[in-house]
């Protein structure tokens, strides 16, 4: 029953999505509707179009006869009511039979008997009685309960209904009957070929290179979990042992047997104008994880009449993954295991060379959110120079181009799939510099190191090709970054590689560097590229790159052709290229078939290499990073997938590539870094101008000693809180839980449940950050659909709830101004003495912009519910060179910006905030948020702390200082007027030797 009620629920999802014009057939068997992420929606809507697709050709076939189509192992799924509705008159002369236990079959019927839409469409079907084992009866539908095990019940039922010999039958088992122990299944397979003239269609798991692979060992541990574990995989892993399952069951022809990933790119089948279609309905990037979804999926249709008598004869295609008469190519594959210092688990980051001997891995995919951060591998006699920092921003599917040991350029990226970035950055000796952006904003481009030799010269740069856009534009253009010049569009001689994304590109090693190859990638349509491209650069007159197809120079001896690629990387290996990982156009490919190297002459030979690295401890080659050490040495890092709705597998350690006769080489280990060394933002400046280009700004990250990362902490009691506020440090609680918000609460959610025509007040501002001093923000009402839609849309907007009785009055409090969320909700258990003295709990949205520097008096906890945020936070001793003004808790000073010289001598903390963690802000510690991720959801919680000391009245917004201070602003004052009839010489005397006084008690305060 888990697997149907899953499976309905996001089949609706698909359904509102993909057909939003449609009745919502799936209405009465989900109780709620539930948005799937993309890569469930795409996933799910190939199931669907693979089962319509065999269906309407099954309706189609001329053979004379009525049609029956019978649904094993139904659930609730309408398919009925879906081809009335979508293929009415196609389906007049079908009877559509849905199968399953009798329990599930008498809950449909009533579902389907109480809903206005399914009652109404079945009795236009001419709905009659019923009895025994058939639960409802129509001229077009029968719902009938039995158990698969004794299929001869089955066919007596059938055979009481339907004029069997006179009918054609459709048999559909959509991941079904793989759930029955094996005997029964393969039973009721040879009982339905005994049928007069009938056909199956099977639709479930395969397990193309064996269990254990990453996706398929995540995949059977998660149906284990669910006490449903997939039975045939045991018995019939491989497409060629199912095809033989259905010939020595009796079934005499295969239409087909392939993986879903191959008929999603057969035009016949999915054609290119349907698959486009679809990244107009929903932002879509990721293919590696769907390609390995659908290339564990088959698709298999059978038929019990001989070939002779097929209305529509087909072959049966089995792939043949061993085929390849190619010459193994030799390399050193290692796997180095992950040590008590691991790796941050990343996907689809980017990898460089930092200095002599240590390799940076930057940005990509974490466990709970994009990285901005950076691991380090180093030789043991190296050490780096660089460390995370919060510019450039996190993000994924960027490249990152080595030009020597110590300088590389970072070039675009995104944050979501409708989310390109066009800036770039230089990384220079531990030193960020940002540089010249490329436009348009891009990712999933293809970017290589270039060297073009002129006469008394050479110029070096990074040549970059195609890519993606936010608006899903797929790019043809080539553009060259140089020191001189920043980026130069270059203009191509001949014909060229058509618009790709996802391609592997290289220059043909470290001394040939003005001509090398491009392979593979994805088209607009989302297929996987079969060509080979040859590129050279020169600069002749003017740069201008020239091409050659090198696709028909393949030494080949199948069509299986491994290298047709998506998400690999081609890196220069000796004399060779190698092509690593990535996904395949067809199918899933073993480890030896990941690493290819390439030798390109008056032919391209491309050979498999022997791979040398236990089959258990084997990574995934998927959203790795690769980068190439030497001629002799490549090292791999990173990667892993969501396994679609079934858990996640992350690679652990890292790889190396090396010759077999190369001489053992220091090993590398994961460089640690003390936390001290964290990267400050600073000063803006111009950049000079360049031909054909307007001026950028240019920021520079450097090192600076003073940064510290707040730690991050998982504590075991309350005691332990209480040691961290006597501490009065910032810290970073993980792993306590806060509720089920971190998965409720979607900004449709929001919407929803708070009502999306209620008014709130909020910040709006037209830069990415808001200034307290000069008011660059204005105070709007706006409903809660209007607010949140644009945040949706990158709209720069804050809210800070307040009292939504008496917002001049009363601090707000969750569970009275939003209570329909409130019970989402909750601080752990450890941290319940917060509510001894209990303030208030803002709720807090924000889009991509910055909140203004400001300290609260009452100590807080931040709970982070959607969204990443960075803040910087200053510890009390920084006021001084904050520019609070007197009597004020917000600062006039823009720390993000400010040039200032007194801001080199602040103490900055960082704290990134991923969903669940809880961020404890001491009383006067200053700081500033930014959403990390373009958007931000959280919930403050306001207590006091101290015995004593507050000042008496209203606080609304928890930062109303303390009585002492309150009185002491009163008696400067009295101080002051006093010697105002006194000369000013001997005033300001006076006033600056009481000045010092005061600064000698402070500077003694905490002495022993």
């Amino acid at each position: 029953m888990n697997t149907n009620d899953s499976s309905i629920v996001s089949k609706r999802c698909v359904s509102k999505l993909y057909f939003p014009e449609e009745p919502d057939f799936y209405k009465p068997f989900v109780g709620k509707y539930v948005r799937r992420n993309p890569l469930i929606n795409r996933g799910y809507w190939l199931r669907m179009h693979a089962i319509e697709q065999v269906v309407l050709r099954f309706l189609e076939e001329d053979s004379g006869k009525k049609k029956v189509v019978i649904n094993l192992g139904c659930g609730y799924d309408p398919l009925p009511f879906q081809f009335w509705h979508r293929h009415a008159s196609i389906s007049e002369n079908c009877t559509f039979v849905d199968v399953d236990y009798p329990e599930l079959i008498g809950r449909k019927r009533d579902r389907i008997m109480a809903n206005d839409l399914l009652r109404d469409a079945l009795l236009r079907t001419n709905l009659r009685s019923s009895k025994g084992n058939v639960y409802l009866r129509s001229d077009k539908y029968m719902a009938l309960g039995c158990d698969l095990r004794f299929p001869e019940i089955l066919e007596t039922d059938l055979r009481a209904e339907l004029d069997v010999p006179s009918s054609s039958f459709l048999f559909i088992a959509e991941v079904s009957v793989t759930y029955m122990p094996l005997p029964y299944a393969d039973s009721l397979i040879r009982w339905a070929g005994t049928l007069e003239d009938a056909r199956f269609c099977m639709l479930e798991q395969y397990l193309p290179q064996g269990p254990n692979h990453p996706f398929a060992k995540t995949m059977l541990a998660h149906f284990n979990k669910l006490q449903t574990p997939i039975q045939a995989v045991d018995k019939y892993p491989l497409l060629a042992q199912q095809s033989s399952r259905f010939i020595d069951a009796g079934w005499p022809t295969l239409n087909f047997c392939r993986s879903l990933w191959d008929l999603w790119s057969d035009n016949d089948f999915t054609p290119p104008i349907l698959r486009g279609s679809l990244d107009t309905v929903e932002p879509f990037d990721e293919w590696e994880e769907f390609a390995l979804f659908a290339g564990h999926y088959f698709l298999l249709v059978a038929s019990n009449l001989k070939p002779g008598e097929q209305p529509q004869p087909a072959a049966p295609e089995i792939p043949n993954t061993d085929a390849r008469d190619i010459n193994e190519y030799s390399v050193l594959t290692t796997h180095i295991p992950p040590t008590c210092t691991p790796l941050t688990p990343r996907r689809f980051g980017a990898a460089f060379s930092l200095s002599q001997g240590t390799v940076a891995f930057h940005g990509g995919q974490g466990s709970k959110h994009r990285l901005a951060s950076i691991d380090v591998l180093a030789r043991q006699a190296s050490k780096p120079n660089a460390q995370p920092c919060s510019v450039p921003q996190a993000r994924v599917c960027h490249t990152i181009t080595s030009l020597t040991d110590t300088e590389s350029l970072l070039v675009g990226g995104r944050t979501s799939p409708s989310r390109a970035l066009a800036d770039c950055w230089l990384i220079k000796s531990g030193e960020w510099q940002q540089v010249h952006e490329l436009t348009p904003a891009r990712f999933r481009h293809s970017s290589t190191k270039v060297k073009i030799p002129l006469e008394d010269s050479e110029i070096e740069g990074v040549l970059v090709f195609g890519g993606k856009t936010s608006n899903g534009r797929v790019l043809e253009d080539w553009s060259i970054w140089t020191h001189s010049k920043g980026w130069q569009n270059i203009p191509v001689v001949g014909h060229r590689p058509a618009a790709r994304f996802g391609a592997a590109m290289s220059s043909m090693g470290f001394s040939q560097q003005s001509w090398g190859l491009l392979i593979g990638g994805m088209t607009q349509d989302g297929t996987v590229l079969s060509d080979i491209w040859q590129w050279h650069i020169d600069a002749a007159s003017d740069l201008q790159l020239t091409f050659t197809d090198r696709t028909n120079d393949i030494q080949r001896t199948t069509e299986n052709v491994v290298h047709a690629r998506i998400g690999a990387s081609l890196l220069p290996f000796g004399q060779r290229l190698i092509l690593i990982g990535g996904v395949s156009k067809k199918e899933i490919l073993s480890l030896p078939e990941d690493l290819l190297a390439i030798s390109c002459g008056t032919s391209l030979r491309i050979a498999k290499a022997n791979v040398m690295i236990p089959e258990s401890a084997c990574p995934l080659l998927v959203g790795f990073s690769a980068a190439a050490i030497s001629q002799d040495e490549i090292l791999i890092a990173g990667g892993g997938a969501v396994c679609f709705s079934m858990g996640s597998t992350w690679n652990e350690g890292f790889l190396t590539i090396a010759r077999p006769d190369m001489p053992d080489p220091q090993p590398w280990s994961v460089a640690v870094h003390p936390p001290e060394l964290l990267a400050q933002v600073q000063p803006p400046k111009q950049l000079a101008a360049t031909k054909g280009k307007r001026n950028r700004t240019e920021t520079r990250v450097v090192v600076n000693p003073h940064v510290t990362a707040v730690p991050k902490l998982r504590i075991q009691s309350s005691q332990d809180f209480t040691q961290l506020l006597a501490a009065s440090k910032p810290v970073i609680l993980e792993g306590l839980g806060i509720g089920p918000c971190t998965e409720l609460w979607t900004l449709d959610y929001l919407k929803e449940k708070i009502g999306p025509d209620r008014e709130l007040v909020v910040h709006e501002c037209d830069s990415d950050r808001m200034t307290f001093k000069d008011k660059n923000f204005q105070y709007v009402k706006k409903s809660v659909g209007a607010f949140l839609d644009g945040i949706s849309k990158g709209s720069k907007t804050y809210l800070r709830a307040v009292s939504a009785s008496q917002p001049n009055k009363l601090p707000t409090k969750l569970e009275d101004d939003f209570p329909t969320i409130a019970a989402d909700f909750h601080l752990p258990d450890i941290l319940t003495s917060i509510w001894e003295n209990y303030h208030s709990s803002p709720l807090r949205v924000s889009g991509p912009v910055s909140l203004w520097l400001h300290y609260d008096v009452l100590a807080n906890v931040l709970c982070q519910v959607k969204g990443t945020k960075t803040l910087q936070l200053y510890p009390p001793t920084d006021a001084k060179y904050l520019d609070f003004p007197p009597g004020g808790s917000s600062s006039n000073i823009d720390v993000l910006t400010s040039k200032d010289p007194r801001m080199r001598r602040t103490h900055p903390h960082i704290a990134s905030l991923a969903p669940g963690d809880i961020l404890f802000i001491p009383p006067m510690w200053a700081h500033t948020a930014t959403p990390s991720e373009g958007m931000s959801v959280a919930v403050n919680v306001f207590f006091r702390n101290l015995g004593s000391g507050y000042a008496a009245g209203k606080d609304v917004y928890g930062n109303r200082d303390l009585q002492a201070y309150e009185n002491g602003r009163r008696d400067v004052e009295r101080i002051a007027k006093a010697f105002k009839s006194l000369p000013d010489d001997i005033s300001k005397f006076y006033l600056e030797r009481l000045v010092g006084e005061l600064q000698g008690k402070a500077d003694r305060i905490g002495e022993k």
